[in-house]
């Protein structure tokens, strides 16, 4: 049995339908992360009451309890858009060169800022 027989046949994407399939689960994904954080700050705020004076009385253990899950929620999240930016500096990467190779513009100077992009971490 080989390789073939074990993975289905289907249309392979394009590299063009590939960036654009990365570039789609990018946004996706940080649409997703946003939500997680608007929900953690309806829930921090609940928590803290709007006039910021504990509506339910929590004790001091339970203040600690609940900022471990916060911190615990934003490092996932900080660890989750560290991903993020990794796969945006690859896609950055490798659109001039799916330009190039889908419409042949070597002789043009078009794509020529994106060199200048760069991503500091």
């Amino acid at each position: 049995m080989t390789l073939q027989d074990k993975v289905p046949s289907y249309d392979v994407p394009t590299r063009e339908e590939a960036l654009s399939h990365l570039l789609q689960s990018i946004a996706l994904e940080e649409e997703a992360l946003s939500r997680l954080l608007n929900a953690e700050a309806d829930k921090a705020l609940a928590f803290v009451g709007k006039n910021l004076d504990f509506p339910n009385s929590p004790s001091n253990d339970e203040i600690i309890t609940f900022n471990r899950t916060v911190i615990s929620i934003l490092d996932s999240v900080l660890m989750t858009e560290w991903l993020l930016l990794k796969k945006l500096d690859a896609a950055i990467h490798m659109y001039p060169v799916a330009l190039k190779s889908n419409f042949e513009l070597e002789e043009s100077n078009f794509g020529d800022e994106l060199d200048d992009i760069t991503i500091d971490y």
